[in-house]
């Protein structure tokens, strides 16, 4: 079905279709092979613009095919930057089809309209799937009336442009088994991250890996549930020390919002994770910025477990 912008998005998911719109286990040198499962760390940053790191957005790909968690700044040139400079084909833009959400934070969502326009664009023509929690559907909605006037003058005037890579399909999912495929079992789990009522970890199960991605949390039970002895566990994590001036109330924030260096620790040493990737840190305090180094250090003052800092365009 058509509606008034030329364009067709589901959303779905309530039953519902509305019409409308060690630190050797990095291996950067070169990519794993076609048949394997790779983590590659599209964006590890924090809501602070930071030139190094991107917004969060991490991606699975299982062979050859791409599975992206979150979709903050910077997403569709980082994908296309592991396409051409790290050699993962299934990372060009228009192949980014399916996709996960944590919450809807917006350093984690500010991406969305380029993963939905740049994407349709540069050529993808199949429709994207995008699951995350409850507001997501409405978060389509208004992101497709938003950008009209983009739409109609490229589908209406000289590019001629197809509207069939407009296909969103939106879906409000609830804890559990949210997606699968010959490649993948992905199940979602509710972490806690202050206010929000609903915000998910994801779970991705595939042939040869078992890969947990926390999101923003605060320790959660259920995140260590679901990665008993996983493969890679991906993790959010503030240092012991980090005290941003912008948020005053900081001690209370973070013991609601987010997991520090002594927690992950503790963390990993209950679920015993092949590999421990820090991602979504904060770094940035006046004066200076808290090395890799320091992260290490506190983490591995009770874990002894391999794990690695992770930095944009990591792939492991």
């Amino acid at each position: 079905m058509l509606n008034s912008l030329g364009v067709f998005f589901v959303v779905a998911g309530v039953g519902i279709a509305l019409a409308a719109t060690d630190l050797d286990a990095r291996t950067q040198s070169a990519p794993a092979a076609p048949g394997g499962t790779q983590v590659v760390l599209l964006g590890t940053g924090t809501p602070p613009a930071d030139p190094d790191r991107s917004g969060p957005a991490t991606a699975i790909v299982v062979n050859g095919t791409p599975y992206l968690v979150d979709f903050g700044a910077g997403v569709v040139r980082r994908a296309k930057s592991a396409a051409v400079d790290k050699g993962i084909a299934a990372l060009d833009p228009v192949k980014l089809r399916v996709a996960f959400v944590t919450h809807l934070h917006s350093d984690h969502t500010v991406g969305y309209p380029d993963l939905i326009f740049t994407t349709w664009v540069q050529g993808r023509r199949g429709p994207l799937k995008v699951y995350g929690p409850e507001g997501l559907e409405e978060m389509t909605k208004h992101v497709m009336a938003a950008w009209k006037a983009d739409i109609d003058v490229r589908t209406s005037g000289l590019e001629h442009r197809s509207t069939a890579g407009l296909t969103v399909e939106a879906h409000d999912v609830k804890p559990g088994v949210v997606y699968r495929d010959d490649n993948v079992t992905v199940t979602a789990f509710q972490n806690a991250h202050g206010e929000w009522r609903q915000t998910f970890g994801y779970q991705f199960k595939t042939a040869d890996r078992t890969v947990v991605i926390s999101g923003d949390t605060s320790p959660s039970a259920a995140l260590i549930e679901h990665c008993q002895k996983c493969d890679v566990l991906i993790h959010e994590v503030f240092s012991d020390d980090y005290t941003p001036a912008a948020v005053p109330n900081w001690p209370e924030y973070r013991s609601k919002f987010h997991t520090t260096t002594t927690q992950l620790a503790e963390i990993a040493n209950k679920t015993q994770p092949g590999l421990l990737i820090m991602y979504h840190r904060g770094v940035v305090l006046r004066g200076g910025r808290i090395s890799d180094a320091q992260y290490l250090a506190e983490v591995g003052r009770s874990y002894k477990g391999k794990v690695v800092v992770g930095n944009d365009l990591d792939i492991y």
